[in-house]
């Protein structure tokens, strides 16, 4: 009878461990590295820096100088509570929720005109005729996201610092996507990603259309992917 009942403790405790691990809902976004320490205390021990755009828990704010939080390995730690470092507002509930039903729907109609472009925009290098769509890769991810009142300068050089940073890990719809077009590491095509591993862009026909969806984790844009920048608030 003992054994049974340690089982069944035992089998109590691992439900409300695996329960309590799978509920953290990662909230909360890293917005500028910051180190992920042992303890609330500068002197303590850093386990690693959380990189811009990873997604993090906030279990609670221990003072004004510290936040404990849970990394999506599972590791509990601690963080500068500083507001320059993450996205949290004071609640684990907080800021990123709402404005990611905002940005999506923003997203989705960033998408939504690229798409209809399929068909219809040529491509041309290092033009921007807006008025007959004769567009290139820069010019087209322009004239998109200035349709749905975001303004993008011409070209990879300026769009490549515009927003912030995104980890490839971390993409969502909407995110410019960034690519080298030789051997070097020298950015020198755009296009939109949409989900799933797939992105939207303007090149020399491909299938059909100038304008076509290709696939971010295979072939030659796998190779040349080189970042991202997420524009939408």
């Amino acid at each position: 009878m003992k054994k049974v009942t340690a089982m069944i403790t035992g089998l109590l405790m691992l439900i409300s461990v695996l329960s309590t691990a799978y509920a953290s809902n990662y909230e909360t976004e890293v917005e500028r590295g910051v180190h992920f320490r042992s303890s609330p205390s500068t002197e303590s021990y850093i386990y690693r820096m959380i990189p811009t755009g990873e997604d993090i828990h906030v279990i609670g704010k221990v003072n004004n100088y510290w936040l404990k939080i849970k990394a999506q390995d599972g590791k509990i730690g601690y963080i500068s509570a500083n507001s320059k470092f993450t996205t949290y507002n004071g609640s684990s509930r907080n800021v990123k929720e709402s404005s990611k039903n905002t940005s999506g729907s923003k997203a989705d109609a960033i998408i939504a005109t690229a798409k209809s472009l399929i068909g219809q925009a040529e491509y041309n290098y290092g033009t921007r005729d807006h008025n007959r769509l004769i567009l290139d890769c820069s010019s087209y991810t322009e004239y998109i996201f200035e349709k749905n009142g975001i303004s993008l300068k011409w070209g990879t050089r300026y769009q490549k610092d515009a927003g912030k940073y995104v980890s490839k890990s971390n993409l969502r719809k909407g995110d410019l996507v960034f690519f080298s077009t030789s051997n070097s590491s020298e950015i020198g095509h755009v296009g939109i990603y949409i989900s799933d591993g797939k992105f939207i862009n303007i090149l020399d026909k491909k299938q059909g259309s100038d304008v076509h969806i290709a696939n971010l984790n295979s072939g030659f844009w796998e190779s040349h992917y080189v970042t991202a920048r997420r524009v939408i608030d």
